[in-house]
């Protein structure tokens, strides 16, 4: 990456943190206000998604320039097992938080009759799904997929350099 990209990787990654973080205090359910009717502050990703794509591609591409710089090739599987596994880890802690909140929210308010009838991502869950564990699996996914890309590109380099050597010979 050039300066100028990597410049603009690094604003796009400190407005997708402010505003990754920054969910929180946007959505705060107000007292006494126990319909859950709205989130507001979801409109806010909508306006920084150039920001968060690019910064998704630009984690990916680094990723990808890390995964090439590895020497040992059982060092790349295993990190991409590591982080595969924490990956996976961290989305199912998410997902049982998400429902073990939503279940809760059924018992306390009496006109909800089940858990189907409230999305998980909902007005009181944003502190689950906006915290440094999410952007920590963000981050996690972009390597994968970056590593990923890298050894799927080196393949077809290689398959690419055994043709382009058999029609010489």
């Amino acid at each position: 990456m050039n300066k100028i990209l990597l410049f603009l990787y690094f604003v796009s990654l400190l407005v997708v943190m402010l505003v990754f973080y920054g969910m929180n205090l946007f959505t705060a359910a107000l007292e006494g206000d126990d319909t859950g009717g709205s989130n507001p502050a979801m409109i806010i990703p909508v306006f920084i998604l150039p920001f968060f794509f690019y910064f998704l591609y630009g984690t990916a591409e680094l990723s990808m320039r890390l995964a090439e710089r590895y020497k040992n090739r059982n060092m790349l599987i295993g990190s991409l097992v590591l982080s595969a596994a924490v990956a996976i880890s961290l989305g199912a802690f998410t997902f049982v938080r998400a429902r073990a909140l939503r279940d809760e929210i059924v018992q306390k308010l009496e006109h909800i009759e089940s858990a189907s009838q409230i999305p998980l991502l909902n007005l009181y869950s944003n502190s689950i799904f906006f915290n440094p564990l999410t952007f920590v699996l963000v981050i996690l996914l972009c390597y994968i997929a970056g590593a990923l890309w890298s050894i799927r590109r080196k393949r077809r380099q290689s398959t690419e350099n055994k043709r382009s050597n058999q029609m010489v010979t």
